[in-house]
């Protein structure tokens, strides 16, 4: 077998393929109406599905409204940040299909909020603290520096497995929230 570089390996390389006009035509199309849905494909691919990038795009032109059988949906992140972007100009609320207003999209479908895990680490703490300190009164100074310690390890702990725990709460509110989606005929929320 001939090796690249040697004698002879550019007598059986093959010829590059011309591409007619026609297909960059459609490779220009399909990277349009694509834009970014797609993944590359390569081995990233299984560490963008891990992570939640696999799937951003949902494609709602076959979906049926279950109430009134219609076929056109907007998305409620854009329905939301429009409804915002009127408010904030100060133009008129518009009511949209269902007798839904602005303000009460606003206040409906906003997006979820995180929520804060110091709360939860501070009403661990406090408890710990008093506990901590009435061993360093109660046993002296060397019990009493480590239930503080001990104190200060499990506020710690609580506090990263609450920051865990709400920050995985919130990306799955978020995704539900993206694929969200109301039915512009009738306003039925349909979740994709």
């Amino acid at each position: 077998m001939r090796q690249r570089g040697g004698p002879g390996w550019l007598d059986r390389a093959k010829p590059p393929r011309i591409i007619t006009s026609i297909e960059i035509g459609s490779l220009a199309q399909s990277s349009r109406t694509r834009h970014f849905a797609q993944m590359a494909n390569d081995e990233s691919a299984f560490f963008e599905k891990v992570f939640g990038g696999a799937d951003a795009h949902v494609d709602m032109r076959d979906a049926r409204c279950p109430k009134c059988n219609a076929s056109d949906f907007v998305n409620m992140p854009d329905l939301y940040v429009e409804a915002l972007g009127r408010r904030d100009e100060g133009l008129p609320a518009v009511t949209h299909a269902g007798g839904i207003t602005d303000e009460q999209i606003l206040r409906k479908f906003g997006p979820p909020r995180r929520r804060s895990a110091l709360v939860v680490a501070l009403v661990a703490a406090i408890p710990l603290v008093a506990i901590a300190v009435y061993v360093f009164y109660r046993f002296g100074s060397n019990l009493g520096q480590t239930a503080l310690v001990a104190a200060g390890v499990i506020t710690i702990i609580v506090l990263m497995t609450n920051l865990r725990r709400f920050s995985d709460a919130h990306f799955h509110a978020r995704q539900r929230w993206n694929r969200l989606y109301m039915c512009r005929h009738c306003g039925q929320i349909v979740g994709a």
